[in-house]
């Protein structure tokens, strides 16, 4: 990571809101504090001229809290006598995203970890390491039977952060502070474009540079039926196709961020109404694709990782299909010419619902200025279990 300076904006997660740039008081085992830095350039480059410096404020967009600490003193069989069994502390914490329209992805894998005991002095530091790509998985969605109707349910990011302790060194009775690093994938800008549920002939713009075709739409009051196909520039856009299934975006590190992503799809009725439940992507169960080298790349999806677009290979493709309870069954398929820009692919799905209502919107969320936000989280007064 290049040397740089940051400006922190420092914002206490439980609805606390924003505070003074000096750090905030916590109470005896807090809450987590969440700060976002980034570089005064770019900060003044999303400000504007008239805004001020809290161009994006974590607690607005996101809630982190821990759930327990855990103790683990371990002594290996093969060992010989006299040995030293390893001791170490997990620190399990959830983020529960507060508005879904402005997160595309989280990448929870914790780095950057720095333990203090209550003296304060170390007891691990760890520095982040060089990441080629930052895996953000996308916002899940689970079903859930409510009042005879399925429910869709926004799942929390769960993560672990792994303190290893020095086994010559009793443990601590108190962590006074713990400190790691996580990225966001945000949307700072977003637009919605309809696009009727009929068969056309002609290519429609969502976006320069996003076009769409609608070959097949079959809608009854019950059920519905589609097929379209898309092209893109894939050295600017990103067809996120995974968006709500839990899948990852792979964006790598020496690669800019793309200008544009497709992040959802929805299926509306007349009264503007969703026929997909969750109201995201409903052909996002994977995808892949190719991407020319230094370009935004593919996309890669799955529950549990999917293919990712081969940086290297502009002629990839890869197909996933979802079934879910909502009756949909959706088929992507994405490929690139490795001479061309271009990245096409085409997405197919049927889909069953209940209440009344007939297809006649294909609604596209375009994010058109995301950010990838380097986010530090801040744990103080932490109890450790004892034996």
């Amino acid at each position: 990571m290049r040397s740089r300076s940051f400006i922190c904006l420092v914002v206490a997660a439980l609805g606390v809101g924003a505070m003074a740039t000096e750090q905030p008081a916590q109470a005896p085992y807090g809450d987590i504090l969440v700060l976002a830095a980034i570089e005064p350039a770019e900060l003044m480059a999303l400000a504007g001229p008239q805004a001020g410096p809290n161009v994006w404020v974590p607690a607005e967009y996101m809630v982190a809290t821990w759930e327990s600490i855990t103790a683990m003193s371990r002594l290996d069989n093969s060992a010989t006598a006299g040995a030293v069994a390893k001791r170490s502390l997990s620190l399990s914490a959830r983020v529960d995203v507060v508005d879904v329209n402005s997160v595309l992805g989280f990448d929870y894998a914790p780095q950057g970890t720095l333990v203090l005991d209550g003296k304060p002095s170390v007891i691990y530091s760890k520095a982040a390491p060089k990441k080629y790509c930052h895996f953000y998985w996308s916002l899940r969605y689970l079903k859930e039977m409510s009042g005879g109707q399925w429910v869709s349910k926004l799942q929390p990011y769960h993560l672990t952060v792994d303190i290893p302790l020095d086994p010559n060194r009793p443990y601590p009775a108190l962590l006074s502070r713990v400190e790691w690093s996580m990225y966001a994938l945000i949307n700072t800008e977003s637009k919605a474009v309809d696009v009727p549920f009929s068969v056309g002939a002609d290519w429609v713009t969502l976006t320069p540079g996003v076009e769409i075709k609608v070959e097949q739409a079959t809608a009854g009051t019950s059920s519905y039926q589609y097929r379209f196909t898309y092209r893109y520039s894939r050295s600017k856009v990103m067809w996120s196709s995974i968006a709500g299934s839990g899948g990852a975006i792979p964006i790598w590190s020496d690669a800019a961020t793309p200008e544009v992503i497709v992040a959802k799809m929805d299926i509306l009725d007349a009264q503007g109404k969703s026929l997909t439940g969750s109201g995201s992507f409903v052909g996002g169960s994977g995808s892949g694709g190719g991407s020319s080298g230094g370009g935004a790349g593919g996309s890669a999806g799955g529950d549990s990782g999917g293919d990712s677009g081969d940086g290297a290979s502009g002629g990839a493709s890869a197909r996933a299909r979802r079934s879910a309870s909502d009756g949909a069954d959706d088929l992507i398929t994405i490929a690139a010419e490795p001479s061309s820009d271009t990245m096409t692919g085409t997405s197919s799905g049927m889909g069953s619902y209940s209440g009344g209502g007939t297809a006649t919107t294909f609604r596209f969320t375009l994010a058109l200025k995301p950010l990838q936000q380097q986010l530090r989280f801040i744990l103080e007064n932490v109890p450790v279990p004892s034996f």
